[in-house]
């Protein structure tokens, strides 16, 4: 009997051991699709014909929906609570769970749409936040939602439960039935009293007005953001040159990754040593570079509509720079999603933890810059 239970226990192991390192990364999966969802994974693209229902989900993954895509995701990691995030069309976010402290921390990245969350009880050391560009919404097992405008603008709300929302100054407030928190760039969260019971016509109507005021005044928002991306893009291109100095670590990374493989503990310690402070800086810079990459390609598509024509600053046309940005931003999102994986890589071989805070990395710069682009053009009611 014992000899019996230790060939099964045996066996167990080594097809654990065989199984393919996707399946190994997975964090969940996807529980319900329509069309227009696309998963931007290990530097490449998942095309909408290739995402279906069952598929799992890897840490590190950005997932992306066009105006007709949804999509429910189930979180059902042991490092997480149960979440369940609901994915709205024109909504793209990221995926990474890693150890904070001694804390477990599930963070959903959320760079432009809507999403909604639902986390059931926190356990022991677990933590689930949502980060945007200017905002870290902490999860207390609750229900609730996050949208961003085209704009900048941020609305939570809560159907259940409380989600702390912290906003640039360090202030904090609270999300929760019968009370939304709203943040307008430029300026603080504030919190607005709803009944519970229009929630959802107030929703509705928050996100047409904010519209209303972005298309109005959509040129200062494109000059808000091609501000940025133009200050961070070489930046940015440094960086990277200085992580590709390392090129035959990353190329044998690769290769073992094709290959299901890691380096002895030693060697790769080693190759992590030669690696972390370049992808440290770069990661610092990603954080805010991607949300403007991101929101750039949003406002291009109300650009394209008739919004925001005019001069960005003397010399340069939003015509201009949006030429100039479509002859970059193939290559530049081949290098963010070339990061995303090499940090995934390197969380493989670090016991699935990257050594960093991602909010903490950019919030400092990030906060100390971002909101002053609206105050300087003195209409923080943007």
């Amino acid at each position: 009997m014992k000899n019996s239970y230790f060939a099964w226990l045996v066996l167990a192991l080594v097809l654990l051991a065989a199984l393919p390192a996707a399946a190994q990364a997975e964090i969940g999966s996807i529980a319900y699709l329509e069309e227009g969802v696309e998963i931007d994974r290990n530097r490449e693209t998942i095309p909408t014909w290739d995402v279906f229902i069952g598929m799992g989900v890897e840490n590190y993954d950005l997932l992306r929906t066009d105006q007709t895509g949804y999509a429910e995701v189930d979180i059902d990691s042991p490092r997480s609570a149960a979440t369940i995030v609901k994915i709205s069309p024109n909504t793209s976010f990221y995926f990474e769970m890693n150890k904070i402290g001694r804390d477990d921390t599930t963070t959903i990245g959320m760079i432009t749409g809507s999403l909604s969350v639902k986390v059931a009880k926190l356990s022991g050391r677990q933590n689930v936040e949502v980060a945007t560009e200017s905002a870290l919404m902490g999860v207390r097992g609750t229900d609730f939602d996050v949208t961003i405008s085209p704009g900048g603008d941020i609305l939570v709300s809560a159907e259940e439960g409380r989600v702390s929302c912290i906003d640039d100054s360090g202030q904090e407030l609270y999300a929760e039935p019968g009370t939304v928190v709203e943040k307008r760039p430029g300026e603080l969260f504030r919190e607005i009293p709803v009944a519970v019971s229009d929630l959802e016509t107030f929703q509705r109507d928050w996100y047409a007005e904010r519209m209303e005021v972005f298309k109005s005044n959509a040129l200062q928002a494109i000059k808000a953001y091609a501000d940025r991306y133009l200050r961070l893009k070489s930046r940015f291109d440094s960086a990277y040159s200085d992580l590709q100095g390392n090129t035959q670590i990353l190329r044998k990374w690769y290769r073992e990754d094709r290959r299901g493989e890691i380096g002895g503990r030693m060697e790769s310690m080693a190759e992590k040593k030669e690696l972390i402070g370049e992808l440290l800086e770069l990661r610092k810079i990603l954080y805010i570079f991607e949300r403007v990459y991101f929101r750039l390609i949003e406002l291009e598509g109300y650009y394209h509509q008739g919004y925001g024509r005019g001069q960005i600053e003397p010399g340069l046309s939003s015509a201009a720079f949006f030429n100039r940005f479509d002859r970059e931003k193939q290559e530049l999102g081949e290098k963010m999603a070339e990061l995303r994986y090499i940090t995934k890589l390197y969380a493989k071989r670090n016991d699935g933890n990257f050594p960093t805070d991602l909010f903490e990395q950019g919030e400092e710069e990030f906060f100390g810059e971002q909101d002053s682009f609206f105050e300087e053009e003195g209409d923080s009611s943007f």
